[in-house]
């Protein structure tokens, strides 16, 4: 049984700003925030599918330095570090 995918409405521009940022020659940074349950997960996920290496979202009311330990261990995972 496939996947049914839900179409993006009313995500226009932030497509075109994520598919820019990846066709791009130079580094860049995009945040992406906003509401919870709106599909900020969902649209990177939609842009990026196979090309995205690590994907990695902070936990609500944790410290900077859970959250920095989180991302420690989540890179080290991904890049099959010792940590």
């Amino acid at each position: 049984m496939g996947i049914l995918m839900k179409p993006l409405i009313g995500r226009k521009d932030g497509k075109n700003l994520l598919e820019k940022a990846l066709a791009s020659d130079e580094a860049e940074l995009i945040a992406v925030f906003g509401r919870r349950r709106v599909g900020k997960t969902f649209l990177i996920r939609e842009v990026f599918n196979s090309k995205m290496i690590l994907e990695f979202s902070g936990v609500h009311n944790t410290t900077l330095k859970e959250q920095l330990t989180n991302f420690r261990n989540k890179l080290a995972e991904v890049m099959k570090l010792e940590r």
